[in-house]
């Protein structure tokens, strides 16, 4: 529990990074962490991935070149992009357990 505070702490010191980008680190760990969910997702066929996929984006107003661009900046502060991708996996866990309840 504490590292996750530290976590976000220090991702809200780094938050002009996905912000200058059009979104706050909290918004794109939350639409990541859902196209986590639906790539992860067993059993699905090509096109339905596609189609889920298609619509986390829709849903949250997100286009495939926003988030490669926030890609492309991440990949320059590595930190910064580890700690996102932790709560991106925790993000994708919740919403799974929550998924089989």
């Amino acid at each position: 529990m504490r590292w996750v505070l530290v976590a976000v702490v220090m991702l809200a010191g780094c938050r002009s990074r996905t912000a200058a980008l059009g979104m706050s680190d909290s918004a794109f760990v939350q639409v990541m962490g859902e196209l986590k969910v639906v790539a992860d997702a067993p059993d699905l066929t090509p096109a339905v991935r596609a189609q889920r996929r298609e619509g986390v984006l829709r849903k949250r107003g997100v286009t495939a070149a926003q988030l490669e661009a926030l890609d492309a900046e991440l990949s320059a502060h590595p930190n910064h992009a580890r700690l996102l991708w932790s709560a991106i996996e925790q993000q994708a866990m919740k919403a799974t357990q929550k998924e089989a309840r």
